[in-house]
């Protein structure tokens, strides 16, 4: 009863905390003289950005460094002496600029990746959620809200266009001159189906495909074939089966798909990961699960269970040595944890971070 509650939860806080925005908390652009007159130095390492708790603009970011084992947490504020805003979403590097996606502050900061210092602020977007570089200076940007995708210029830090999606959009893959975009949620737009996948061509800025998956779509990733893999939770309401799908980029057709025999709130399967051969999948649903792309059924059982007390909430494999590392959200007001194992699921390290550590980028 227990374990079926925190996964009840689990997938409550992911449209509670992370879907349901609505409002614009903490958009005043920060001084950028830091009041604490410190400077974090960033190495190499895994940055992790803490969503917060929603509505209370308590983001963070958090830097691991993978060779000494030992985490900095609050850079944003220490070099900057101001609040990172309301649910830090996702990050982004190119060319030196580390580039926050503040989903229900609804704008982008430029920091310097080093020195976390403050640069830029982008504004103007609906709900944003993740960017994606096609250029030093050209990228995309989901966004929960809107119908469009957002084409941006990240060194002006500017918008330069939108594609028309007819959808809201969420996680992104390239394969060649291809994005392909998750149409995870239909909350704020009903009228929509939340269980495809659509294809933007680069070169023309413009939508060329639509392919059916599974309900709520929520994880992308490209494996050693530059084939598609597409993760489905099936859903928080009227839930169906989650479905794991593999799509062909030439034929744009789903050629393998896997259906779950759970359904929330038992499973939530979510935060789609492959290794750094482009061989083997890993996926969050409570405790940790993982499979190669060649084999013919899901996993029975967790790779990595989940601790009492513990919420597992998003996964990263370091392309380096395979480790894996695990955002533990306890309970999502509460600060989290950052877990490191190894590749053969020994837990090797545990570090505390901020409240609901989410994304994860390594900076190597």
């Amino acid at each position: 009863m227990r374990k079926s509650v925190f996964r009840y939860v689990w997938g409550l806080m992911i449209v509670g905390v992370v879907l349901l925005i609505t409002s614009c908390n903490g958009t005043t652009e920060p001084d950028p003289t830091p009041v604490i007159p410190e400077e974090p130095v960033i190495g190499k390492g895994l940055f992790v950005a803490n969503e917060g708790t929603y509505m209370y603009s308590s983001a963070s970011l958090s830097f691991y460094d993978t060779e000494v084992d030992t985490v900095m947490n609050n850079l944003f504020y220490r070099a900057n002496g101001k609040p990172l805003g309301d649910v830090a979403q996702s990050l982004a590097i190119s060319d030196g600029k580390m580039f926050i996606v503040i989903n229900n502050s609804k704008f982008i900061y430029k920091i310097d990746a080093v020195t976390q210092k403050y640069e830029a602020q982008m504004t103007g977007f609906y709900s944003p959620r993740y960017m994606m570089f096609l250029s030093p200076d050209k990228a995309y940007v989901s966004d929960l809200v809107g119908k469009d995708m957002w084409i941006v210029n990240p060194k002006t830090m500017t918008h330069t266009g939108t594609i028309a999606m007819g959808k809201t959009t969420e996680s992104m893959v390239r394969v060649g001159d291809e994005v392909y975009v998750t149409n995870w949620s239909n909350y704020y737009q009903p009228e929509t189906q939340n269980n495809t996948v659509q294809v933007i061509d680069v070169r023309k800025d413009s939508l060329v495909a639509e392919i059916e998956v599974g309900k709520e779509p929520n994880s992308i990733v490209v494996d050693k074939n530059n084939k598609i893999w597409v993760l489905s939770s099936g859903g928080y309401e009227n839930p169906v089966a989650p479905k794991l799908c593999c799509i062909d980029p030439v034929t744009k057709q789903v050629v393998d798909s896997f259906v779950f025999p759970h359904s929330y709130p038992d499973f939530y399967p979510s935060s789609l990961k492959i290794d750094r051969t482009g061989e083997r999948l890993y996926f969050v649903a409570s405790g940790i699960y993982t499979m190669l792309i060649t084999d013919s059924k899901l996993p029975d059982n967790p790779f990595i269970e989940q601790q009492e007390g513990s919420t597992f909430y998003n996964v990263a494999v370091d392309p380096k040595d395979g480790d894996l590392y695990v955002a533990d959200a306890k309970n999502y007001v509460v600060d989290g944890t950052l877990l490191r194992y190894l590749p053969d699921g020994t837990l090797r390290h545990s570090e505390t971070v901020g409240i609901v550590p989410s994304f994860m980028l390594f900076n190597y």
